[in-house]
This record gives C-alpha cells, structure tokens and sequence, in this order.
C-alpha cells in the first residue's frame, strides 16, 4: 500500500504543477497589463519592469493553489477510474480512504503553502512592489524629461527636452512653473545635465534664461545665464509615508487595526474579515480536494464516463468560492460573521467526509468497509 500511496502521489503532483504554473503565468501576464505604465511612460528598463511585475506573484499563488489541486485531483481520478486502476486497489483490499488519504496529505501541505504565502510572503512583496513602484514614479530622472515631449510631474510645472541622451544630458530645455500664479517662471536653456547629489537630485542648465513676471509692475524680466543649477526636488510628487492597504498588512495589523489612524477606523471592518478571510483561505485547499474525490469515487461505477459528475463537482466548487467571497463581505460590515467565513469550507468538508463513509478504523469497528466506486464493474 505504500507503493500505492506514493503512486496516487505521483500521479497527482504532475498536473499540480503543469496547472499551477498555467495559470499562474495567465493571471500574472494579465496583471502585468496593469503596470504597463513603469515601462512605457516612466522610461524603465525591461529589467525593473519584470521585478516589479514578478512581486505578484505571491498573492497569485494564494488563489491559484486550491484551484489547481482541484484540477489536479480530478485529472488524476478520473484518468485512474477510466484505466480501470481504482478496481485494482479495491482488489489489493484498498477502499476509499487508501485513495483519498495521500490526496489529503497533498492538500495538507497546499493548506500550509497558502497560508505562509498569505500571512507572510504576499504582504511582504506586496510592500516591496509598493515602495518600488512610489520611487519610480517619483523618480525625476525617468519621469520628467523624454524627447521631444511635454511632461508635468506636478500641477502647475511643465517639462521639456528637444532631446534626451545617456547619461542625463539634455538639450533645448524649457521648465515653465506656474504654481504661483503671482510669480510664474519660465527658464530657457541650450543643454542641461541631471545629477544626483548628497544634497538631492539637481538639473544643471547651460546657456539661457530665465523669464519671472514682476508681480507690482507685471513686467516680464528676462535674467541670461551661463549656468543655472535647479534643486529638482521640489517637483518630487512624494507624499510622506506610504498608505498600507489590505494587501499589505500582515496579519496582526489586519486583525488589530490601529485606531488611531484615520485610514484604519473607517476600514476596520474590512481588515478585520480580510484577516479571517487569509486564515479560511487554507481549509478550502482540503474542500476542493475533498469535492473532486466524492465526485470520482463517491458514487456509483458509471460506464459512461464521468463528465456528469465533474461539471456537477466543478459548480460546486465554484458556488463554495462564491459563498466565501459573499461571507467576506458581509463580515466587513457586520464582525460576527466572520466565523461563516470558515463555515462555508468546514460544511463542505464536513459534507463530503460523511459521503466518503466511515475511515478504515472506523469501518472495522462498525463491521463495514467502503469500497472504491466502480470496484463491483
């Protein structure tokens, strides 16, 4: 029976991971779509883009986990009842539980792999991908000066470069800042440089001018230069201290929200089901596994395939997650329902245990056994 424990292994880890890798690189290449801007608009390389959009894949994983065990059980089931091999196992003196346990160990450790993944490395890159993507955007450098194009890092301050090269240099400069609109300045110069210094980024312009309304006599003075360095910091769009949201919090700040933060106390109730909800997360791995083997093995020998009892199985588990997501929003308006957020999986494995019969130990003690579906045919 080991060698069958290890075979039934085998047999499902395959299409576990051909599945869990397809779509996860689905998923992740529609999210990518999302953040097109890093690369397009804000001049980033190939390079910075790919690590960016990689730090998504954690809080894929979270989702996709129990949906492929489910697909993969299903395949592995099906393939072995359709080849006869489940009647073999009950004629070694195997029944349902000598097939479904070594599946149960697999959800086992997908129902650790989706909480590590949802309590500590999902928050973790999420807060990454987050201060990344702010100091990109808030990159001058990238974000200002692209050839031939006007840009405005912040109301009110127009930028432009008749040509961008390596290395920072630019030629035909225009900044106009009109965000006092007393004492806008428009400044003119053939090239520039953009360096970063100990004392914050710094664009150095050669050869122009600066043109400042005077706001007494409204005047237009024009002041020439030889170099004229500006303090590019200024036009940073940073705003202090970055907003974690739900995604970002580990579980202790989701289940303990800090009431002095505004931000927190109107979406307490949010945080609070979101962090009952990542717990929950787990027990569905053992739901979807235990739903595709009542409807391999929980039944009858069907002659005519399984498709019936795979589509019936596969709106079930969709209606499961569907009631999951239901009970999570209402815990986030009314707390005491949270607990129906593990309520939703626990009755369905509660459900399809009572289907499967009773374990071997148990069925000895009752003077009974539960053959495997199909084993009579």
């Amino acid at each position: 029976m080991k060698r069958l424990t290890r075979y039934i292994i085998t047999q499902t880890l395959g299409p576990l991971f051909a599945t869990t890798i397809a779509l996860t690189a689905i998923v992740w290449m529609t999210q990518t779509l999302q953040r097109v801007e890093i690369l397009v608009e804000r001049g980033q390389s190939a390079g910075v883009f790919l690590y960016v959009t990689i730090l998504l894949i954690p809080s894929l994983l979270a989702i996709i986990t129990p949906l492929a065990l489910f697909a993969a059980t299903l395949y592995a089931l099906n393939r072995m009842q359709t080849d006869s091999e489940l009647v073999v196992v009950q004629a070694a003196g195997g029944g349902r539980w000598r097939v479904a346990g070594p599946l149960l160990v697999i959800a086992f450790f997908g129902a650790m792999i989706t909480l590590w993944v949802n309590l500590q490395l999902m928050p973790a890159s999420y807060r990454t991908m987050k201060e990344r993507v702010a100091d990109i955007r808030a990159d001058i450098a990238t974000g200002l000066l692209r050839s031939g194009e006007f840009s405005t890092p912040v109301r009110g301050v127009t930028f432009y470069a008749e040509n961008v090269a390596r290395g920072g240099q630019f030629s035909g400069v225009l900044v106009h800042d009109s965000r006092d609109p007393d004492g806008a300045e428009t400044i003119i110069a053939e090239s520039g440089l953009f360096q970063e210094t100990p004392d914050g980024p710094r664009l150095t312009l050669a050869r122009g001018n600066t043109q400042q309304k005077d706001p007494e006599t409204g005047e237009i003075r024009i002041l020439e230069f030889q170099q004229f360095s500006i303090d590019m910091s200024r036009y940073e769009k940073r705003g202090g201290e970055l907003q974690l949201e739900l995604t970002e919090r580990y579980l202790s700040e989701l289940l303990n929200p800090d009431m002095a933060n505004p931000w927190d106390v109107e979406n307490a109730g949010r945080l609070v089901a979101e962090g009952h909800s990542r717990l929950a997360s787990a027990l569905y791995n053992f739901a979807y596994v235990l739903i595709a083997v009542v409807a391999i093995i929980g039944g009858g020998h069907s002659r005519r395939g399984y498709g019936r009892r795979i589509v019936i199985a596969v709106v079930a588990a969709i209606t499961m997650r569907v009631l999951g997501v239901i009970a999570q929003s209402a815990a986030s308006e009314t707390a005491f329902l949270n607990p129906m957020q593990y309520a939703v999986p626990l009755i369905v494995i509660l459900w399809c245990l009572a289907v499967l019969g009773p374990t071997p130990a148990q069925g000895l003690r009752l003077g009974r056994s539960t053959p495997v579906a199909g084993a009579s045919a």
